[in-house]
């Protein structure tokens, strides 16, 4: 991501600090504008809800965002650093997409609780988006899903050896990539119990022309998946000096009704001030693939326009870094994390009660597969782990089989959709005489 206020900054510095100067839109490449006219053919479902205005579940997000760990985001940022690049293009940034796929698979939480965690690939390029989904706990689950996302990609312009150079990258945008990842930590060991399905997106090839946003959001507007809101977070972890900590709410490409609920969540939650009305003055990240496919969205950024981080997607002309963790406020993240919690919990739940939580965390989350998943439904607790233990592990449940057979075959969509599940189906079939799927 970088905003126009920046690149008469990098501009400037150009002739002394880069090898070749800095684009200036680096984003717009062609292949974005390419993916940008493909978004034209499709038209994305209405949201389910009407947006709300203000708060509303202050009950279930206090305890919660009281639980954010600083010493874990610094610890799961730095990891993400340590990769040499995360290039959409190299085997460096399929490395970090696995690892966060596996950080996010190695994730303890309750019983019952229903976490996949997956790859999606793209056609023209290596490097995967993760999605981590958490579905709803029963099969009456409210309508629409809840999305928030950021990028984990790199680019290093003014690289000797190109843009897929060295980078840490660590504004942009691991600082977004740990809030992300730490909101999701927070729900799921705490057994938050969602109305609606949430899922979490670590895009690859946003620095390349947003092109991972760009693909999947046309995939979900083609299948008309209905969405309640879309929430953007890009760069959350700079602090201009001698300035005040803010969150940036960007108003261009952006939906006006989510907009206003995350203002509403940010000067709720995230203990900052807000700056609103911040523009990128053209598609700058990921939102804008949302807003383009039809859905509402929304960009929370780590200051105003003025105090952006100057320095992301470029390094010194010898390679060295400038975007290095010592740029990074974790406490900054962590103000992106609860925002985050309360934008998303607020929307998993409106339309809805007040849900009880899960017991303690003592299990895994469920393995990984190569596509996104649909919900996980059940019809009661017991049924509910049962159906869970059949669609993870093929387990043969004997002495539960017609509660077992009942909940995968009559409410439980993802193992009776899913040709991966195929065998564990067979496997209650063959204890259950009479249950057809």
């Amino acid at each position: 991501m970088k905003l126009t206020t920046v690149l008469p900054i990098l501009a400037a510095l150009a002739s002394s600090v880069f090898a070749v100067p800095p684009p200036q839109k680096d984003e717009q490449t062609p292949e974005f504008f390419a993916a940008k006219a493909a978004m034209q053919v499709v038209a994305a479902p209405p949201s389910p809800i009407t947006i709300p205005t203000t708060v509303s579940f202050q009950s279930v997000v206090n305890p919660l965002i009281a639980k954010v760990d600083v010493p874990k985001i610094e610890a799961w940022l730095t990891k993400l650093t340590q990769f040499p690049e995360r290039y959409y293009k190299s085997n460096n940034g399929v490395a970090a997409a696995k690892w966060i796929r596996d950080t996010v698979q190695n994730l303890t939480a309750p019983p019952g609780t229903k976490l996949t965690v997956s790859l999606y690939t793209h056609a023209n390029w290596i490097q995967p988006t993760v999605i981590a989904r958490y579905e709803a706990a029963t099969a009456t689950s409210l309508k629409g899903i809840v999305i928030t996302g950021t990028h984990f990609d790199t680019y290093a312009i003014g690289h000797p050896n190109g843009v897929g150079g060295a980078n840490p990258a660590a504004d942009d945008c691991a600082s977004g990539s740990s809030a992300l990842f730490e909101s999701l930590r927070i729900l799921t060991t705490n057994g938050f119990v969602p109305g609606r399905p949430i899922e979490f997106h670590w895009y690859a090839a946003e620095e390349a022309g947003l092109l991972g946003s760009y693909e999947i959001a046309k995939d979900y507007a083609s299948k008309a998946i209905p969405v309640v809101a879309y929430l953007n977070l890009d760069q959350s972890g700079y602090v201009k000096k001698g300035t005040t900590p803010v969150i940036g709410i960007f108003s261009d490409y952006t939906t006006a009704a989510a907009t206003k609920f995350v203002t509403a969540t940010a000067k709720a939650y995230s203990g900052l001030p807000v700056v609103e009305n911040q523009k990128c003055g053209y598609e700058c990240t990921d939102n804008a693939a949302w807003f383009d496919a039809g859905y509402n969205s929304a960009l929370a950024f780590e200051s105003s326009n003025a105090n952006a981080f100057p320095y992301n997607d470029v390094v010194n002309k010898d390679g060295s870094p400038l975007d290095t963790i010592d740029q990074v406020d974790m406490n900054h993240v962590a103000a992106f994390a609860k925002n985050t919690i309360g934008f998303i919990v607020e929307l998993s739940l409106v339309g809805g009660s007040v849900p009880v939580p899960t017991s303690a965390a003592t299990s895994s989350s469920a393995p990984a597969s190569k596509t996104t998943t649909t919900a996980v439904k059940t019809t009661s607790a017991a049924a509910g782990t049962c159906a869970h233990n059949v669609c993870t592990s093929g387990t043969k449940l004997v002495a539960t089989c017609s509660d077992c057979a009942k909940a995968v075959c009559a409410a439980d969509s993802y193992c009776c959709s899913s040709s991966w599940d195929a065998t564990c189906v067979k496997e209650v079939a063959q204890y259950c005489t009479g249950i057809t799927c």
